[in-house]
Order: C-alpha cells, then structure tokens, then sequence
C-alpha cells in the first residue's frame, strides 16, 4: 500500500524519461554561453503550454529548473505525454532545424524556468561554429537511435517492465536511493497505460522490493537491481 509519508522539504523536479541527451548539452560551452547570453528567461506556472503544435518554429527552449512534459494534447484537453524533460535539456531545435511548424505540444510540470533562444540567435551562432554542427548530428543519431529502441522494447514488454525502463530513465546516473516527484497518472500517460494498470505495475515492483511509493513521490533504493529485473 502507498505510505502516507510527508517529506519536509518538496523533492525537486529534475528528472527525465529520455537517455539520449538534448540537443543544446552538445554545443560548446562557450557557445551555449553565447546564445544565453543573446537570449530571454522566462518563467511558467504549473499547467501553462510553452507551445502547442502547429505553431511556427521560430525558436526553442532550454530548462533551468523544474521540468516541462511533451505530448499530444486532444480534442477533449487530455495532455498523452511522450517525453518528460529537465533542467539542461532543451526542445524545439529539430522544428527550427527542419523549417516545419511544431508537431508537440509542451506544458509545464510545476514552476519552470526556461531560456528561449531565437531561431536568428540560433542561426547566427552556430554560423561562427562549424564543429557544433557534426555534434548536433551525434545527438540526433542517438536520439533517433533512443526512439527505435523504445518502440521495439514497448511492443514486446509487459507493463511492469516498460515502467521500470521509464523509471530507471529518471534515475539515469543519480547516487541511489533515488527520490523521484512522478505522479501516478504522468507514469501511465509515459508508457500508454491506464493509472489502474501503473497502479497495478508499481505494486508488483513493491512487492519485488524495487520501488517503494510515498506520499506524492517514488523511491528507487537499488537502480542496480531493478535494471537487472527489467532484462530478466
């Protein structure tokens, strides 16, 4: 049964469902210094959309705190979230890259602060960086790489096991044990489940002592364990 612990201190927002890393982390440091230099912060309440697809590409973001959830928004207001994003990542380069409008939708998980760095910015940056570009092309190939791996891994994986690849996306390489703010009802929208089956799937994995769920937050003790049981 979930605990009915309080924390005295919120746990901060940080993690991520992705491995591959954001565009933005590939560029230099002295380049990415520049465009936050050149570029605006701003900040955004919990359930505000930072865009909305079919806008035009005329930008991206870069998280500096909190983190902000990606999907499909439908017509009945129902957010089906993809990805979930943290500080130092970054999204809408590819749209700006490509010329198209955008194809997600983007809203704020709690208070976030992000960089919005132009397009022109962008373009008149990387223009003085011709090394930047074959990074950006590492990151997309394992972006792309990241993306078929999920789909071959999610069409063949039980539930509790697809939500034990998403949660060990969140501990990435964070000293355990791991403290992750996830609601129950972000997990089922990540792997495309019902909140009855994530509840199912996360008292499996407490029950295999893997996961212990508090109040309003997960804890993973030993990633190490639960990696090795995912691939069992």
């Amino acid at each position: 049964m979930p605990k009915s612990l309080q924390l005295s201190e919120p746990i901060e927002n940080i993690g991520r469902s992705v491995g591959a890393p954001a565009l933005f982390a590939s560029f230099p440091a002295p380049l990415q210094a520049e465009l936050r230099q050149k570029s605006v912060r701003r900040q955004f309440s919990a359930g505000q959309f930072l865009q909305h697809r079919g806008d035009p590409a005329d930008g991206f973001w870069v998280i500096d705190k909190g983190q902000v959830k990606l999907g499909h928004q439908d017509a009945h207001g129902i957010m089906h979230v993809l990805f979930i994003l943290g500080p130092g990542d970054s999204f809408g380069e590819l749209a700006c890259l490509g010329q198209f409008s955008r194809v997600l939708d983007a809203e704020a998980l709690g208070k976030v602060e992000l960089t919005w760095v132009s397009d022109k910015t962008m373009s008149e940056a990387m223009a003085d960086s011709p090394d930047t570009s074959r990074e950006m092309l590492k990151i997309l190939a394992k972006q792309l790489q990241e993306a078929l791996d999920n789909l071959l891994v999610f069409r063949n994986m039980p539930a509790p096991k697809r939500l034990a690849q998403r949660l060990l996306a969140f501990v990435a390489d964070r000293e355990p044990p791991v403290k992750l703010a996830i609601k129950q009802q972000e997990l089922a929208e990540l792997i495309g489940v019902s909140r009855m089956t994530i509840a199912s799937a996360l008292s499996e994995l407490e029950a295999l002592g893997l996961v212990t769920r508090h109040y309003g937050h997960l804890v993973i003790t030993d990633p190490t364990a639960l990696r090795h049981w995912m691939k069992s």
